[in-house]
This record gives structure tokens, sequence and C-alpha cells, in this order.
């Protein structure tokens, strides 16, 4: 009986129980785990991200952001040598992305914001806050008790940016002083220089004199310091500086890596950083992309379009930092952000490029397609090498046996006949070799060379390097001596160089027009065969380098290859200089009725049209 009593109670017990638990629970439908979203970022993306992450929070309430704020090199280390896994990385420059990333890591950027340096400080606790001004703070610097800062160049592209930004100061305002009293002479960096470019080593260990200079991990590290009063002035960038009330010197434009238009001055000052990798002077673009190993990749997809959607945009523009609108693309880019930014087009190519002509295409290209083109001023071996590596989408070269050898090797495709003008050997009034008036520029060397008259040669290993090194093969003599000088610079500078030496030089006829009026130099060979020069363009493989825009490269290639493309060609010049300064491509058909209407005296359009003719067979 007792024994039944028990039984009875702990079935009893055991009835409740399940009562209990069914009346207190009630599962809830449809309830989703909280996502993680992990972001590596740069240090001055920190404060528009935080926003971003609450705003980006409220639309998704069981998503949690995660970010960690370091330099950019350090955050995509985290990924490319720590092994951690992120959703998004966010650079600011969006170059290190494609030299860091690619293809392991990542296949895709997306540029979103721009910034430029400026040299903050705390307007009551700064020495000689009230007397500092664009056209004086290198000097303010340099006065004992001043203490400046900038980020690890070799962790954050602020810092090597400011290391630049001394560099660019002494060539803006012609003191050689300036990077010496200040870098050189109080940390480990050095400097060298050859033909117009500035090459700096950051080592390691940067050994900062630090009664003059500090150095943080990142830029943002010094915010604090310099409220507080413990150093004098650091390098930010602008956004940081509005985002935190600092007062700061605004930089003047050839100093502060901002503006496209002084590309080609930021580029003379390069750094190479401790682990071997050189960084070039260039405008301030942040980039985002995200991991290939990315856990949530979809959520880092959505995140990537809100920072470059609307909601995105207000936040970069509210605290100083221009967003690019529409941001711009290149890689394999996901399909979901095809239609939500501008594709890029990268383009290496000399001449074209540094006479305008470049620019004149690609404006009625760039509406047509909807893209942005953007080019790399290179000499053709220079150019063939970027595309070889990559770094451009397509080139427009005159190196024809390099550009040959370029396609069978599989890096070129397309490669395609686009335009030519032609060389002349230019030289002083006084014509010291005696070569005026000659057809023949192998024979026109050898005087030269026998009369040891002051040569120029670009050296460079440009088309027009290549081609003058091939006259000399003719001739059969190796220049050497104090009267052959090698200038290291396009053409433009170097037909400079030769005017100011009054020295020989060949130069294309094109940049000879540009520039006649300023040049106290005559054209004293022409019509030589050898001389006519051809201009081809090349798509980079994407077999090759599967990040290319090999279709848009294609596009552009067409593009100029077109009635519309040839008469921008044809008519480029005219109305400036009264001639064209580049001949069309001309189809076979033409050049046979050109030269069979040849006279006895051949000129060079009978030369042009035959070699024409062998271009495009």
């Amino acid at each position: 009986m007792e024994r039944r009593n028990l039984l009875a109670f702990g079935i009893a017990m055991v009835v409740i129980a399940c009562v209990l638990v069914t009346a207190f629970y009630t599962p809830i439908v449809g309830a989703k785990e909280t996502e993680t979203l992990k972001i590596f970022h740069a240090g001055s993306l920190a404060v528009p991200l935080e926003e971003a992450e609450k705003q980006f929070e409220a639309l998704h309430p069981d998503v949690d952001v995660r970010r960690e704020s370091m330099g950019s090199i350090a955050a995509i280390r985290q990924v490319t040598d720590v092994g951690k896994i992120g959703d998004v990385v966010a650079s600011a420059d969006y170059t290190l992305i494609p030299s860091m990333m690619y293809l392991e890591y990542a296949d895709w950027v997306v540029r979103f914001a721009t910034n430029d340096l400026v040299l903050a400080y705390n307007q009551e606790k700064s020495r000689y806050a009230d007397e500092i001004t664009p056209d004086n703070w290198y000097e303010i610097l340099q006065r004992d008790g001043v203490v400046v800062a900038f980020s690890n160049p070799n962790l954050d592209p602020c810092g090597y940016r400011a290391v630049m930004a001394f560099q660019l100061a002494e060539l803006y305002y012609g003191d050689d002083r300036i990077f010496d009293e200040l870098i050189l002479d109080n940390t480990a960096i050095t400097i060298s220089e050859e033909e117009g470019t500035y090459h700096i080593k950051t080592p390691e260990d940067l050994k900062p004199n630090t009664k003059m200079v500090c150095i943080r991990p990142k830029s943002v590290d010094l915010v604090a310091m310099v409220e507080e009063g413990g150093l004098d002035y650091a390098f930010e960038y602008r956004s940081v500086a509005v985002q935190h009330n600092l007062a700061f010197v605004d930089l003047p434009g050839p100093i502060d890596l901002s503006k496209v238009e002084y590309a080609d001055i930021y580029k003379k000052v390069e750094l190479e950083t401790s682990d071997g990798k050189t960084k070039t002077g260039k405008p301030i673009v942040y980039g985002i992309t995200i991991p290939k190993n990315a856990e949530n990749p979809e959520l880092g997809l959505e995140f990537v379009q809100f920072v470059i959607g609307d909601a995105g945009q207000k936040i970069f523009a509210d605290m100083g930092q221009p967003p690019i609108v529409p941001a711009e693309a290149s890689g394999l880019l996901p399909a979901e952000l095809v239609s939500e930014t501008k594709p890029i087009l990268t383009l290496a190519t000399g001449s074209p490029y540094e006479l305008g002509l470049i620019d004149a295409l690609s404006k009625p290209f760039e509406e047509l397609y909807g893209c942005k083109l953007e080019v790399t001023k290179a000499g053709s071996g220079a150019s063939l090498e970027l595309g070889s590596e990559g770094k451009v989408d397509l080139v427009i070269v005159h190196a024809p046996n390099t550009e040959e050898q370029f396609v069978a090797d599989g890096y070129g495709l397309d490669r395609t006949y686009v335009m030519s003008n032609d060389f002349v050997i230019v030289g002083p009034k006084n014509d010291p070799a005696g070569i005026k008036g000659m057809t023949d520029a192998a024979q026109a060397y050898e005087k030269i060379a026998d009369t040891e008259s002051l040569f120029f040669s670009r050296g460079d290993n440009s088309g027009t390097h290549k081609k003058e090194q091939s006259i000399w093969d003719s001739a059969r003599i190796t220049p050497k001596g104090n009267w052959y000088k090698v200038t290291n610079a396009f053409m433009a500078g170097s037909l400079k160089t030769a005017n100011t030496e009054q020295g020989y030089f060949m130069t294309d006829r094109s940049t000879y027009i540009v520039l006649k009026d300023d040049l106290n130099l005559d054209i004293l060979v022409e019509g030589d065969p050898v001389l006519v020069n051809h201009y081809h363009a090349i798509a980079v493989n994407p077999a090759k380098h599967p990040t290319v825009n090999y279709e848009l490269a294609k596009d552009f290639i067409d593009y100029i290859s077109s009635t519309e493309g040839q008469e921008i060609i044809s008519d480029f010049g005219k109305a400036e200089f009264g001639e064209s300064l580049y001949y069309v491509a001309v189809a076979p058909t033409t050049a046979v009725a050109l030269t069979s209407a040849i006279t006895p005296t051949v000129g060079f359009e009978a030369v042009f049209a035959v070699t024409a003719l062998l271009a495009v067979i």
C-alpha cells in the first residue's frame, strides 16, 4: 500500500512539473540568433564608422557590428598575416587592398571617400599657435622645444604620407633643408634622389628624437596628445581634425596629397616601408572590400552598400570626409554593387597623356560608358611592365618588338594600331655636328658621335629610348662619354633639358610642336622611314590577371579605333597649333592609294603611308 502511494505521488509530481513547464514556456516564433559583423579598418575611419555602426544596427536589430581600429596596413594584415577572420576591411589607401590582398584574400575594391593631410594643433596649448600659417609651418616646427608627431609609416598610410609631405614641402617652398632638419636629423629615416625622384626608406626601428619628433602606431593615437598639450603639432587627416575640433594648418595643394591635378608632383616621392614595399605619392582615396574568407560575406556586402549609399555618404560628408559619389570600383565586383558604383578603367601610356590627347578621348568615352578612366603616365617599357603585373587594364605604347613579346607571352590581347606620329632629331641652330638636312638617322648619329657633340637620351626604357637604341645599333655605335647624357625624364622634360644645355635630342614631332615657341632648337633630321612612330593599344589578358577590366578595355580600344575616336585624334592640336599632333590609323586601302601617288621626291607623307600599311598588315 505504501509503495503504491509513493508511485502515485511520483507520477503526480511529474505531471505537475510538465504542466508548469508548459504554462511558463512559450517558444519565440521566428527568433533569430544575433549575427556578428567583424570589421578591420583604418583609425581615421573610427568616428564615421562608429556612426555607421549605430545606424546599421538600428536597421538590423539582430546584428552586432564589431570594429577594430588600427593603421590600414595593420588592419589588412589581420586578415593576410595574423589569420583573423573579418567580414569587411576598410583602408585609408585603396591601393593597399590590391597590393596586399589580391588575389588570395580579396579580388575587388570600392573607393568611397577622399581626404587631405593637415597639420593639427591646439590653439591654446601648442607652442607658437598664434604665429603658424601655411607659409611658415615648417619653420615653426624647427624651433626649439616644438614637438611634431606623425603615425608609424610602416603601419599607417597617414604616417608615410606625412613623411612624404616633408619632401613635397621642400619642392614646393624651394627649401632643401626641410626634410634634412626635421626628418633626417631626428629619425633613422633616409632619403636618396635619382633624376628628380625621391626615394625614402623607413626602417623598422625609426629611432625618433623624442625631444622633437613623436611617432605612434596610428594617427588617431596622436589626437589626445594634442588635446592635452603633450605635443604641439601632429599630421592628421582633415576629417580627424574636424571630428575632434582641432585647429589645423591647411597645407598647400602640392603638399596635402588631395588633388588629382598635382598627381605628377606627388609621384616624385616614393617611400619604401620596412617590409620592402614601395608606396608612391598619390591623392588620398579610401577603399573597402570583403575578404574572401569572410564568415558573413552577405552581411558584409550589406554594410558596404550602406557605406556607399545615401546614408553613408551623409555620415562622411557631415564629418569632414568627402564621399566619392558614386563610389568607384575595380576588380571582380559582386553583382549587387555593379549598379551602385562607377567602373574604373586604368590605362598606362606616355606622351599621348602628357600632351592631352588621352583627356580629349576619355571625356566622351566616360560619358558614353558611365565609367572613369585613370591614367598612369609611363613610358612604353614601364607601361608594358605595369600590364604584365596586372596593375592596369590596358596600355597605349610605341615599342613594336616589346609589344609583340608582351602579346606572345600571353599578357596582352587585341593589339590594335590606333595612331602614329614621327620622330625628329633636333639640335642647336649652330649645328656643331653638321647634320642639318640629313634624312638618314643612323648617319646623323654617326656624325654626332664622331664630333662628340652633346646628345641627350631619355634612358628610361621607353619607346623613344628603344627607338634611339635601335638607331645606334644600326650605326654600330655604343654611345658613351661625357657628350652622351641621360635624362631619365619624359619627352617634354628631356626636350627642355636639351634646349637648356643646347644639345641634340630625338623627340617626337608632336611634343616639339607643342613646345617649339619656348625652344631654341631646330628640327635638323626628319623623313627617315625608321623615324615613323606607331602606337598600339593592347588590353591586358584576364587569363593572366582576373581582376582587370578586360571588357571595358576592349570597349576603349574599339572606341578610339572608331570613326568618332579617329576624328578626335585627327583634330587634336589643330585648333591650338594649326596642325594635327597625330596621324590617324590609316587603313590598308588608303595607304595603297597614297603610295601610288608618290612622286620621285619622296616626302615624309609618302614614307608614312608605306609604314602605315606595314603597321596594319
